[in-house]
């Protein structure tokens, strides 16, 4: 028996604006998720797919895989986001973990850098110009000068001593 509720047919706006943004053929083309040269079952899911997925588990505060497995099986706008064709063809929570694993770092930091310049390329921003101060201590050129002592207006001065 299914401990899932009856599946919700729910839109989610915030997700139909961000989908277009992601680019999924660049993303699949940097991180191919089959590998040609080894054995091995195929991957049933590409890497944009299972990117699109951790992107959900982040804006959706969704706490850990093995309740985003459900809520993929549960929402319909959830499975549209990533691209899966149904309820019964969703990745397993083993599967979002490995590919974690897999990408490491600094492939999540080289798909974040692709979508800013997406992002960058498709908005235009005004020009503006930055100036930056420079603090840089310099070195004072004093050759030839001495230093003087300002006496305050009134003060004599005796021998170098104030009277």
């Amino acid at each position: 028996m299914n401990s899932y509720p009856k599946q919700r047919f729910d839109a989610d706006p915030i997700l139909e604006k961000i989908s277009p943004h992601i680019p999924d053929e660049e993303i699949d083309f940097l991180f191919p998720y089959r590998n040609f040269n080894t054995q091995g079952r195929s991957k049933l899911f590409k890497t944009s797919q299972l990117y699109r997925a951790h992107i959900l588990t982040l804006i959706k505060g969704i706490t850990s895989f093995n309740k985003m497995g459900g809520e993929l099986k549960f929402r319909r706008s959830f499975r549209d986001f990533c691209g899966f064709k149904n309820k019964n063809s969703t990745p397993t929570n083993r599967i979002l973990s490995d590919f974690r694993g897999r990408l490491k770092p600094s492939g999540f930091k080289e798909i974040t850098r692709l979508i800013t310049l997406t992002f960058l390329n498709t908005i235009k921003l005004p020009l503006i110009k930055i100036a930056v101060p420079d603090a840089t201590d310099m070195p004072a050129n004093c050759k030839g000068f001495a230093k003087k002592m300002h006496v305050p207006y009134g003060v004599r001065m005796h021998e170098g001593i104030f009277c």
